[in-house]
């Protein structure tokens, strides 16, 4: 039986290097790359969003004003027409005062639509700095996501690898020693099977009596030796 747990602890190494090889695909460095080119490409994309809100709310307030403005123009020429067929100076005055009141609402009018024209300049300078750097962004994310699809790609091929030789190895375990093998691996995935190193369990670490371990050595071929400390199968 000793040449039997031989085999099944070369399963269990198997077994072991398929955990560590699922572990290495969830803690790659690719994905760490793939995951911050993905955050800097989003703050990116979440400027220029900015720009073109900005952009886009000080045309629509541009579009107010020049009718506005238009209205303010129609005004003054209609004011301007009537005090030159006024007669009366207290009328005459009313108008003036009524004139110079549009005429300051439109300049204004102006003075706003400077402001938002500068508003419109300054984000589309910021869009055009930001373009390049987006650019690059967007070819930095494309290059880290081939690099994580490849490193995937090739764990993915070692583990169907390790897969189909774990399943070569178990062909030569009686099935009802690899189905009390897979029991014990849900305690202890890495030590199910393990070797003595001296007297001490190659699984829990726990020394084994000399008397316990010369009972194990001389079971009958059909019984298998365990540690007493944590029931590990001992190859010895």
């Amino acid at each position: 039986m000793m040449t039997v747990l031989s085999d099944l602890l070369a399963v269990q190494t198997t077994d072991i290097a398929i955990s560590q090889a699922k572990h290495r695909v969830t803690h790659l460095q690719e994905t760490l790359d793939r995951d911050a080119a993905k955050i800097a490409l989003a703050e990116l994309d979440a400027q220029i969003a900015t720009c073109d809100a900005e952009i886009a709310a000080a045309n629509v307030e541009i579009t107010k004003v020049d009718r506005l403005s238009h209205e303010h123009d129609d005004k003054l020429v209609k004011l301007n027409k009537q005090l030159k067929t006024v007669i009366a100076p207290r009328e005459a005055e009313a108008l003036q005062h009524e004139i110079a009141t549009v005429t300051t609402e439109r300049s204004a009018l102006d003075d706003r639509e400077l402001e938002l024209m500068g508003v419109v300049e300054a984000a589309e300078l910021k869009k055009g700095e930001l373009a390049p750097l987006q650019t690059s962004a967007k070819s930095t994310l494309a290059s880290a996501t081939m690099a994580l699809s490849s490193a995937k790609q090739k764990i993915d091929a070692e583990i169907a690898a390790l897969v189909e030789q774990r399943s070569a190895q178990s062909l030569v375990v009686p099935k009802s020693l690899m189905s009390t093998y897979e029991a014990k691996r849900k305690h202890r995935p890495d030590g199910a099977v393990c070797r003595l190193n001296g007297p001490t369990c190659g699984s829990c670490h726990l020394d084994i009596s000399q008397g316990e371990i010369n009972s194990m050595r001389a079971m009958p071929a059909d019984e298998l030796p365990e540690c007493p400390h944590c029931g590990s199968f001992i190859v010895f």
